[in-house]
């Protein structure tokens, strides 16, 4: 490869790299404390700028995603997928593919694309206690 080639090679490469950590780490934002009891339905959508965690009743099937190296515990709703502090994951472990009922404090990352447009939210359940688990369609015997 000639030498203005190279150049023109390595300068698109470090343009891509700065565009992308720009973009991850632009509108991040973790939310704070508990505030009130709130039932989540399948299709409720959270309010624009909503930073208060709430304490929610949420209901899906227990299901381990991700690469081997990096899984995470995550409960699927209809609407909305929550996905288990680390810390806690030791309690749903036994319930994967089943169906459960949690109470736990909710809280949500923004995301954003590299080139900063908005790509959803992730949900994150912490504190969880088992409501109901197993026991009706969908659990293991």
């Amino acid at each position: 490869m000639n030498s203005p080639a190279r150049a023109v090679w390595l300068l698109s490469v470090l343009l891509c790299s700065a565009v992308l950590v720009y973009g991850l780490g632009k509108n991040q934002k973790e939310t704070g404390q508990v505030s009130e009891t709130k039932t989540v339905e399948p299709n409720d959508k959270p309010p624009a700028g909503d930073s208060a965690p709430q304490l929610v009743r949420a209901s899906g099937r227990v299901r381990l995603v991700g690469s081997g190296i990096f899984p995470e515990l995550v409960i699927s709703g209809e609407g909305r997928e929550w996905f288990i502090n680390k810390e806690e994951q030791s309690k749903l472990l036994e319930y994967q593919q089943s169906l459960v009922t949690v109470e736990g404090e909710e809280s949500y990352t923004d995301l954003t694309f590299a080139n900063g447009l908005p790509a959803g939210r992730r949900y994150t359940l912490k504190n969880i206690k088992i409501i109901r688990a197993g026991g009706f369609k969908g659990a293991p015997r």
